[in-house]
């Protein structure tokens, strides 16, 4: 599955290019493997074991004899290191390499400045990962513990016990991409902790690769495209992007699959959703924006989405091709019930993960319970004392503001489709919860830097980006030194 959009030129023919790639990660393997010793275990009751390089690299050279006797020209030597320069020198590639380094580096030196400067809240962390080191540990940070826990040992539950916080609420593509990874790595605690780090910023990166792509396409604007990267890693919330949660990763996957979807990319769309499914337990509903996506040919132009959705060429009227798109649509719900059948299996009730949910206080209260307590705080003591008191709420609040403000526009400029993926990821969490982890949440929803990012003025685009990053700072200590920022 290539995350980069269209490849250079090649005579090879695709299932040629395809082995090249799986011969070149063998190669990697090989040399991770005789560095760290490979590793055994279990993975969904399968047994997997890799301890030897020389196999993997046996398994290489097989494939690549098989090869050049079918396809001789060009031989891989000469093919795979043009098209990898070729796809890293795209625009795309070197906006994401930037944005990365100059974001993720100064927040996550921002976090371990603030531990040594400010401490933490109690005067100790609550638990440590690793060892006595404040450094080493950075990331262990509220919901890390889960993840990394179910990547060293797996799901467990405790029947009977709807008040205790289980880590069956946690869905399972991260920590198993942790997992593999880390055990990649020598599966050590520090290697689990590595592990969720780069698998985390390797999500984002390839994030960010689709966000300038899917802008550029959308809006048809590079310029656009560049600063609704910068947007979105600028975000207050966008701290999580480095840490270890699934935020990445779920970025990733939602908008490469609308990426796809959009130019009429069925299969590679399907494949991204049910990863999106597999993310997170909003994942699934990211199905309904889809279908809105595949129908929107039939819509009128008012309701399908302004200028966007003239362009959106990979979409088509077509009964057949319909079909094909619904089942592509329906993979986000498909990655759920994946998971809600291995629930189903462990626990014996598969909608388990989302009973636990109740344990960390995720119970509906409606919207107007969320309103009617803020406007009563402002009314009372005024704003001030709402900042004064509630900082951290008056923080998520801006976020919440912010994306919900522009689900209107999104409508107009980029399509219906996308506004809806903006709600179906808001008003749940919030009907359901209240604002508990309300940033965090936002922090994901790109069609809302895209949007702002080409309605801003350029001359204003550089003062919102520092204004953002700012208060990511602020962020960022406040979540590295055990505030309440999760």
């Amino acid at each position: 599955m290539r995350i980069w959009g269209p490849s250079p030129p090649s005579s090879l023919p695709r299932w040629a290019r395809s082995i090249d790639l799986l011969c070149l990660a063998l190669v990697l393997l090989a040399v991770v493997v005789a560095t760290f010793g490979g590793f055994r275990m279990r993975l969904a009751g399968l047994r997997v074991a890799l301890t030897s390089p020389y196999r993997t690299l046996a398994w290489a050279a097989a494939l690549s004899i098989v090869r050049h006797f079918l396809a001789p020209r060009p031989p891989i030597y000469q093919d795979a290191p043009t098209r990898l320069a070729a796809l890293l020198r795209t625009e795309a590639a070197r906006t994401a390499t930037t944005v990365l380094v100059a974001t993720r580096l100064p927040i996550l030196a921002v976090g371990c400045l603030a531990v040594f400067a400010f401490g933490y809240l109690g005067g100790s962390p609550p638990w440590r990962f690793i060892e006595n080191n404040d450094f080493a540990n950075l990331q262990a940070r509220w919901d890390t513990g889960w993840y990394l826990g179910i990547a060293i040992d797996g799901y467990s539950y405790l029947p009977g016990r709807p008040e205790d916080q289980q880590n069956i609420v946690f869905f399972p593509a991260f920590p198993i991409l942790v997992r593999v990874v880390s055990r990649l790595l020598g599966g050590s605690p520090p290697s689990f902790m590595l592990g969720g780090t780069l698998v985390a910023l390797g999500a984002f990166f390839g994030a960010l690769v689709y966000v300038y792509r899917f802008a550029r396409d959308v809006v048809g604007d590079e310029e656009t495209a560049r600063w609704a990267s910068w947007m979105l890693a600028g975000f207050p919330f966008a701290l999580f992007f480095s840490a270890v949660y699934t935020e990445s990763l779920f970025l990733l996957s939602a908008v490469a699959a609308f990426y796809h979807f959009r130019r009429g990319e069925l299969a590679r769309s399907g494949a991204w959703g049910l990863l999106v499914g597999l993310s997170r337990p909003p994942g699934c509903l990211v199905s309904v924006p889809l279908a809105l996506l595949a129908v929107s040919p039939w819509l009128p132009a008012w309701l399908a989405g302004g200028a966007a959705a003239k362009s959106q060429s990979g979409l088509r009227r077509d009964p057949r091709w319909l079909v094909g798109a619904m089942a592509a649509a329906a993979m986000p719900g498909v990655g759920m019930l994946v998971y809600s059948a291995y629930i189903w299996n462990l626990t014996g009730d598969p909608l388990a993960w989302a009973e636990g949910h109740a344990a960390w206080g995720r119970e509906y209260t409606g919207l107007g319970v969320l309103v009617t307590t803020r406007y009563e705080w402002l009314s009372t003591g005024g704003v001030y004392a709402y900042a004064s008191q509630f900082p951290i709420d008056l923080l998520n609040v801006s976020a919440v503001i912010f994306v919900l403000a522009t689900t209107w526009p999104v409508a107009r400029r980029l399509g219906l489709a996308y506004a809806v993926f903006i709600l179906i990821n808001m008003l749940p969490p919030l009907a359901a919860g209240g604002l508990l982890s309300a940033g965090r949440f936002s922090s994901v929803l790109f069609p809302a830097f895209v949007w702002f990012a080409h309605a801003l003025p350029a001359r204003q685009r550089p003062g919102w980006l520092a204004g953002f990053m700012a208060v990511q700072a602020l962020n960022a200590a406040l979540f590295y030194t055990w505030r309440p920022m999760y």
